[in-house]
């Protein structure tokens, strides 16, 4: 390696680790931009169809931000007061589930059980009893609840504000920036643009849906079967679907801890509630709802999880999973785009043809090929 070489590589690297370094300076900023541009791909169908009746383009996304503030303090109004008592009697209520828990492990037949599983549940028990008798001041405790709800508000209305202006703009971006990529292959980028958008509002809004309706049906199953804290398990279970393979997972075994301290057979009645219902949101929700968005491969979003939720915590977990889903239609496509080219030969070389000598043309026939060449070079410079 010449000197010339190890300086340009080390300044590479160095550039690589600067940009790294301001990535996550800024991470806060990121996460409000992917979340804004997540929330305009999935409001995009709804503006079209809000311009096509005669509306502006801001006159649609100030009704489409009233109607979901209108949504959000409606549930609100209903679900808050309810979700807060069984909350707070939920937490008081952990050192007994854990100690009925503990109870069971060690009356269990399994010799596991009785000294693992009881060992561990014991631990678990110490830590939470640790963390509850050193808390924080209530001064300080209110100044906390306080300062996070002013940032979610604060964090909520600032993605409003750009998704308005990044909907409103977006043209303009898009424009100055595949402006950058070359001439020959800028219309393949608007594609890549195009589709990641689109299987980006796809994912969103099918998220939603599967939101919906698991927290719906598990709320309504969990109080058929007469769980404590059926509220809280059902909105814990629609909050966690947002988590593919790794949530329903979580919800559904919440539920069945607190259905195993009150007995046995009504844990084995919600496992079963929770296969069942998990088996048919793979059979017949995820199939219609999921049509128009990104399939990930379990691997690919389990890696997404750990890395975002490692980086940025539980947001990042979640806002994760849209980056891989965008990563994955780059890398598709920058695949397909690979697999276009002619083969060639392992030596390099062209591949062998079975004429080598060149078809002939007529002289009107070149000509007519040459202006068409032509046109379609003026016209790729007009876009």
């Amino acid at each position: 390696m010449t000197p010339r070489q190890a300086m340009t590589n080390t300044a590479a690297v160095l550039l690589v680790i600067g940009v790294a370094w301001l990535l996550l300076q800024i991470r806060e900023i990121l996460i409000i931009l992917i979340l804004a541009v997540t929330f305009a791909a999935t409001i995009a169908p709804i503006i079209t169809w809000l311009r096509s009746r005669g509306l502006s383009q801001g006159q649609a996304i100030i009704a489409i931000y009233a109607s979901v503030l209108l949504v959000i303090g409606g549930l609100g109004y209903l679900i808050i007061p309810p979700l807060a008592s069984q909350g707070a009697t939920f937490l008081d209520d952990i050192p007994e589930i854990l100690q009925n828990l503990e109870d069971q492990a060690r009356q269990s037949d399994s010799r596991f059980l009785r000294t693992s599983g009881a060992r561990a549940i014991d631990q678990v028990g110490r830590r939470y009893d640790e963390l509850r008798a050193d808390p924080s001041p209530v001064g300080e405790t209110a100044i906390q609840y306080v300062d996070t709800v002013a940032s979610l508000i604060f964090g909520v209305f600032t993605v409003f504000i750009v998704t308005y202006y990044w909907t409103t703009q977006r043209a303009l971006v898009k424009r100055l920036s595949l402006g950058l990529v070359p001439l020959p292959r800028r219309e393949r980028a608007f594609r890549i643009w195009d589709e990641i958008e689109e299987r980006l509002g796809g994912w969103a809004r099918g998220q939603l849906v599967l939101s919906g309706v698991i927290g719906g049906v598990s709320t309504a199953g969990y109080w058929l079967l007469g769980l404590d804290f059926w509220l809280t398990l059902g909105i814990i279970a629609g909050i966690t679907e947002v988590i593919p393979f790794i949530g329903p997972i979580i919800g559904g075994g919440l539920a069945v801890i607190v259905a195993l301290t009150d007995s046995p057979e009504k844990a084995l009645l919600t496992l079963a509630f929770v296969i069942v219902l998990q088996q048919l949101e793979g059979a017949v929700l995820v199939p219609r709802v999921m049509r128009n968005a990104v399939g990930l491969n379990p691997l690919s979003v389990i890696l997404a999880v750990l890395v975002g939720g490692t980086v940025l915590g539980p947001l990042g977990a979640v806002i994760a999973i849209p980056l891989a889903a965008a990563l994955q239609v780059l890398v598709a496509n920058l695949w397909e785009e690979r697999d276009d080219r002619p083969d060639v030969e392992f030596d390099g070389s062209r591949p062998a043809e079975e004429d080598t000598q060149p078809p002939r043309q007529s002289v009107e026939a070149s000509e007519d090929a040459t202006e068409g060449q032509e046109d379609h070079a003026a016209h790729v410079r007009t876009l």
